[in-house]
């Protein structure tokens, strides 16, 4: 039968998620900028005891103001978005099967921006944990709140855990004999997939870089499946959020955001200041007291300060303050998906072989320019696209794989 689900008129669509969406863009493109100047599997080593400061500052505020707070900014959108979704009606009297086609076609995009772009991919997952939130659209607020939480602790209490028990394995002498060995090989090889990688991406030809790109996902696949379940936490928060339509523009919103705001900026900035400093001293790939108390304090820490940020932005916007800014980022925002994957393509083409080859020759500061100068870009080529257009390039795709029918791309003139 005949579907007759389709995409929001632009009258209908809610202004703050678009600039919510357009800001997200810059967090995400500031945290990833790193990993896209050095391997992903970079990530695993410790950081070198030794930085100079003018290396170390911008890397320790862009920690404390940007990382882990835009990927929930992401993830609450896409719950939020998720909700509105589900309201819409189809001919067959279930919108579920053409959200599933959604997802999966969302998968694709992933799985193509892994192989042929970037191993830093959140769509795969976001695909993934998506066909599980289905699982939830009839839950009870309550129950909601229950899994949300547990989902976004699980990362820190699987630190706890390994660290646990691989403290309590050294106590024996075999066992620490044992340990001492694995976290040697590791090591080793963590250490050789590394320097692989650089030399690939400095170096290699299309084919090396993506051989050695599937091998860094691959390789930090595990860890990332520990990581992700807090993304279907946050999911569950966006649902939430939804159904309280805290979006919507209204008095008791602003004054819901006005109250809240002296509790979860405190919070947000004392943990992920406890993060911060705790970073310095933490081993991903070792497990121990530090790395698990950095990983508690940035589960409070992160989701307290992104709800700060938009506290802050539903404030200021209240106010009629920066509202040039504010409505910049709209069409950034309405074409977010476009520009997160422009992110990677430029990115990779700055850096790797096949373009620029710039691959781990930018320092922080640089990285943080370079990313200003995209972002603005981005935001300049996003306001020019959608005066013509009625959504961004993959955006149009994704809707027109979606609902199976015609969607006008371009407006009417006049």
């Amino acid at each position: 039968m005949k579907n007759i689900a389709s995409p929001l008129p632009a009258s209908e669509r809610i202004i703050l998620l678009d600039i919510l969406r357009g800001f997200a863009l810059l967090g995400i493109l500031m945290v990833n900028m790193k990993l896209f100047i050095h391997p992903m599997s970079a990530m695993m080593l410790k950081p070198p005891a030794d930085q100079p400061l003018m290396v170390l500052i911008p890397e320790l505020l862009v920690k404390f103001l940007f990382e882990g707070k835009f990927y929930i900014l992401f993830s609450l959108l896409f719950g939020y978005g998720f909700r509105i979704f589900m309201q819409k009606t189809a001919e067959s009297g279930s919108i579920l099967p053409v959200f599933r086609r959604r997802l999966l076609i969302l998968l694709i995009f992933g799985i193509l921006h892994i192989v042929l772009l970037w191993a830093g991919d959140i769509l795969f997952f976001y695909a993934i944990f998506g066909f599980l939130l289905i699982l939830f659209r009839n839950s009870s607020d309550r129950k909601v709140v229950i899994w949300a939480v547990v989902l976004m602790l699980i990362p820190a209490f699987i630190t706890a855990i390994s660290w646990g028990m691989m403290a309590l394995g050294a106590s024996f002498p075999e066992g620490k004999a044992a340990i001492d060995a694995s976290l040697a090989e590791s090591s080793r090889s963590i250490n050789d997939l590394i320097d692989r990688a650089r030399e690939a991406y400095s170096q290699g030809s299309f084919g090396d870089i993506v051989r050695t790109r599937i091998e860094e996902w691959t390789f930090l696949l595990p860890a990332l499946l520990f990581f992700y379940p807090a993304v279907l936490g946050t999911f569950l928060f966006g649902m939430l959020a939804a159904r309280k339509q805290l979006a919507v523009s209204n008095t008791a919103n602003t004054s819901f955001f006005r109250k809240s705001l002296p509790y979860t900026l405190p919070i947000g900035i004392v943990a992920e200041a406890v993060y911060t400093y705790a970073s310095l001293h933490a081993d991903m790939a070792v497990p121990n007291g530090i790395s698990t108390l950095a990983s508690f304090s940035h589960a409070v820490g992160s989701p307290a300060l992104t709800f700060s940020y938009i506290g802050l932005i539903v404030i200021l916007i209240d106010k009629g303050s920066l509202s040039g800014f504010w409505n910049i980022l709209v069409p950034a925002g309405r074409m977010a998906l476009t520009n997160y994957l422009m992110q990677s393509l430029i990115c990779t083409t700055i850096f790797l072989s096949y373009g620029l080859g710039l691959s781990g020759q930018l320092n922080a500061i640089q990285g943080i320019i370079l990313v200003m100068l995209i972002f603005s870009l981005q935001l300049l080529f996003s306001r020019y696209w959608m005066r013509e257009f009625r959504y961004g390039p993959v955006e149009w795709l994704w809707r027109r794989l979606t609902y199976l029918r015609p969607l006008s791309f371009r407006k009417k003139n006049g």
